[in-house]
């Protein structure tokens, strides 16, 4: 299952579907999160895809990372990792959190430009080599356009070179 837990993100991309800023005016409570959890795991699902915008900027997404861990599912995230911090990562491990997808869409430039706010590959790639200092065997995702594609090769031998174990286009 894959959740948009908020709208609310700190990078500007110009490919964003969701049209991802501030987070909605009645985006569920933590109350609400934790029942959906509830309810997902009665159901048997097995994995849970946290996304946002960005869905590490709500004040409570460890504990609904916990929540869902808690309840046997697998958690992940999604993320263009701006913001986050070898020390934010650890505590999501140690909640639960068990895999993690950085967006490297082409080299600096390209990336930079794609996503809205200068300096946003360097810190991807840090969050990469982040997840993997905190045990997390990271992964990276990438958006293919015509600005990206001529760059896929580069974008393959960089994240490898940092750490990524998995690659999704």
């Amino acid at each position: 299952m894959v959740w948009e837990l908020t709208l609310a993100c700190n990078l500007r991309c110009s490919h964003c579907g969701s049209r991802a800023a501030a987070p909605r005016r009645n985006e569920l409570s933590t109350h609400e999160c934790l029942d959906i959890v509830r309810q997902l795991a009665e159901l048997g699902t097995r994995e849970v895809s946290l996304i946002g915008g960005e869905a590490y900027l709500r004040r409570d997404w460890l504990t609904i990372v916990k929540a869902i861990a808690d309840a046997g599912m697998h958690c992940g995230l999604q993320t263009g990792g701006r913001a986050l911090t070898e020390e934010r990562l650890r505590a999501a491990v140690d909640a639960g959190l068990q895999t993690i997808g950085v967006s490297i869409d082409g080299p600096a430039r390209v990336h930079d430009e794609l996503r809205g706010v200068p300096g946003s590959y360097d810190r991807a790639l840090a969050v990469v080599r982040f997840a993997q200092r905190v045990g997390l065997r990271p992964g990276v995702n990438t958006q293919i356009n015509a600005r990206s594609k001529p760059h896929l090769t580069e974008v393959f031998d960089t994240i490898a070179q940092n750490g990524a174990r998995f690659w999704q286009v």
